[in-house]
């Protein structure tokens, strides 16, 4: 079996990892600056512009500026806008003390680049009015050059590009996560609609099973109590019937409820189709009914959503008639025309209504039709009698 694929090392960094990562970074730049501070405070204007040498306490204010900053820095992920503001504020000292020094220019890279991490933190983490904010808050402690020395001002581009593009690339950062946060939700999202409409085809033909079954069980039952004193020969017939039926039952509701719980090992029994028909017609007969089975038209084999449809729309039409028609006969009339599938159950009983009294027939029966944009008609028959037409088109049913 092969190796489950590692993620990318960004992906198995914990946010400990990278405050380390920051703090490395941070103390790497720190100390460059410290040095580079202090050989330019030991020659202050090596290319002999005028520059005035720096006193000890405008040393020691960059120094201390410089390690704030670093401080700052390496902390950014625990507060990154205090961060943006640690960093602008020392850089105002800066320019304010040292301007016109050399120092304040070495000291200058470090203020640019650990601005640039925050305000690419914060555009990244935060929301996008405080990825604005930060830019705007970069860019003034860019133009704070201005006031300062020639060489300050002439760090000022670099320092804007550097701002910009930080915000740029956090912003860009922070479009990504989103878009994959809302991917992810929609992945979850269809899940659970696939989920639920699985559950509710599941629980579709549990109903008919069980409502099937236990209504020719029931007529059988009673049927054999009323005989079994005067006629064992009849009861022991019902009493087999009740078992087979039962059994038949008992195998279709298995193999659902494997489906359900997910725990199929072997080849499950095929779907019922059409040719069980005959199978449905004997059951009802065993409950009472007779059934007479019409087919017409070019009889050939469908898809097998079409055909289990269409097999459950007749069955549950069946025992409507089993449970409420009171009448003993009925008929089934399935029509194979070329572009799509009619049947047809009609009964002499009473009219009553199918799925009155809480029940889910009808109900059942127009969300089957209504998978393949079909149409279902029921009601009482002018002279008495009730009739369950179901129209399933054919076209493009395979899909």
């Amino acid at each position: 079996m092969p190796d489950t694929p590692h993620p990318p090392v960004t992906r198995r960094l914990r946010p400990g990892h990278w405050m380390m990562v920051d703090l490395a970074v941070s103390l790497a730049l720190t100390v460059i600056t410290w040095l580079r501070v202090l050989d330019a405070y030991r020659v202050f204007d090596p290319h002999h512009r005028g520059y005035a040498e720096p006193t000890t306490a405008e040393l020691v204010t960059v120094l201390a500026c410089v390690v704030v900053v670093g401080a700052a820095a390496g902390l950014r992920r625990l507060a990154p806008v205090a961060t943006a503001g640690v960093v602008f504020a020392a850089w105002v000292v800066v320019v304010a003390v040292a301007g016109q020094l050399t120092i304040a220019n070495l000291a200058g890279f470090q203020v640019v680049l650990a601005a640039a991490m925050s305000v690419y933190l914060i555009a990244a983490v935060r929301a996008p009015r405080a990825g604005a904010a930060a830019l705007a808050l970069g860019l003034l402690g860019a133009g704070l050059s201005e006031f300062g020395s020639r060489e300050l001002w002439n760090n000022l581009v670099f320092a804007a590009l550097a701002i910009v593009t930080a915000w740029a690339l956090g912003s860009a950062a922070a479009r990504y996560r989103a878009y994959g946060v809302e991917v992810r939700r929609r992945q979850v999202d269809l899940a659970k609609a696939e989920l639920a409409e699985e559950r509710i085809r599941l629980a579709r033909e549990l109903h008919d099973v069980i409502a099937h079954s236990m209504s020719v069980v029931n007529v059988q039952a009673g049927y054999g109590r009323f005989v079994i004193g005067q006629d064992p020969a009849k009861a022991e017939q019902a009493l087999a019937t009740i078992q087979t039926v039962s059994r038949d039952a008992m195998v279709e509701m298995r193999g659902l409820l494997t489906v359900l719980r997910g725990t199929v090992t072997g080849e499950l029994a095929p779907a019922p189709r059409l040719a069980d028909l005959e199978r449905l017609v004997a059951s009802s007969a065993e409950a009472g009914v007779r059934v007479e089975l019409r087919v017409g038209g070019r009889v050939r084999p469908l898809p097998d959503g079409v055909e289990l449809s269409a097999l459950r729309i007749v069955q549950e039409a069946l025992t409507n008639v089993v449970k409420h028609a009171h009448t003993d006969s009925a008929r089934v009339d399935v029509a194979y025309e070329e572009d799509q599938l009619v049947l047809e159950v009609t009964d002499a009983g009473r009219g009553t209504l199918v799925g009155t009294g809480g029940g889910h027939g009808l109900a059942g029966m127009a969300e089957r039709v209504g998978l393949y944009q079909g149409r279902l008609e029921a009601g009482p028959l002018p002279g008495g009698g009730f009739r369950v037409r179901a129209v399933l088109p054919l076209a493009g049913a395979a899909s």
